[in-house]
């Protein structure tokens, strides 16, 4: 199970992250809100923990444009706030539950049980972006000639590239999404990218991944290239 915890208080994240990776997560952290948007719109996550104060982009901010994005991920917020306003703003947003601060960490890891329990029970998503279709559980890509299937790094590639489709998604959040965070060899997501094209060329994709220098990829149309 995957998480993405956006906090930007060192000492409440860090203990955070040692607590629920001993109970079984693998955690990605963001320190303020664009890079755990950025984080939340390419990755293909169990649940996210969103804390409502961060810099950047407030955690609210970020709710909204995660599920403006169609991303129907489970949201779990983290307040300081009193205001039971800022509460009711967040579920009625989107959020699937809250935690207002100091919280005990074993409640935490209790409602991200109850939510992702809730969000399994829902029907697969699959993702439609330039005439392809990925079923990332099946790892299965449909195009216009065949259906192929894939790698599990692929999947999460392509998935990560569909999410953001005609946008440049930076190599860090891509290598993110396929490997987690920390360092990586080199020439491992160049390796993949090709077999990719390979992939696209064989399902009769009318789509294709163009490297954008120094930056990332991006996944458009080719007749709009």
């Amino acid at each position: 199970m995957r998480l993405l915890l956006a906090e930007d208080a060192r000492l409440v994240r860090e203990p955070l992250v040692h607590a629920l990776q001993r109970a079984g997560w693998a955690v990605d952290v963001a320190a303020d809100g664009e890079h755990a948007l950025e984080l939340a719109l390419s990755v293909a996550y169990d649940a996210v923990v969103l804390d409502i104060m961060l810099p950047a982009l407030d955690g609210l901010s970020v709710l909204r444009e995660i599920r403006a994005a169609s991303c129907g991920v489970p949201v779990v917020l983290l307040t300081a706030r009193s205001d039971v306003r800022d509460r009711v703003r967040g579920l009625n947003m989107g959020a699937d539950d809250y935690l207002p601060k100091p919280f005990h960490v074993q409640e935490l890891i209790a409602r991200l049980g109850a939510v992702t329990r809730r969000h399994a029970a829902a029907p697969t998503q699959t993702f439609e972006a330039c005439g392809l279709v990925l079923d990332p559980v099946a790892r299965q890509l449909v195009g216009p000639r065949a259906s192929i299937g894939l790698t599990g790094k692929e999947a999460l590639i392509l998935e990560a590239l569909m999410r953001r489709a005609g946008g440049v998604v930076p190599r860090r959040v891509i290598e993110e999404a396929a490997w987690g965070a920390g360092p990586g060899s080199p020439g491992r997501l160049e390796a993949q990218i090709s077999s990719l094209r390979t992939k696209l060329g064989k399902a009769g994709a009318h789509a294709r991944i163009e490297t954008v220098r120094g930056v990332g990829y991006v996944l458009r149309e080719a007749s709009n290239a």
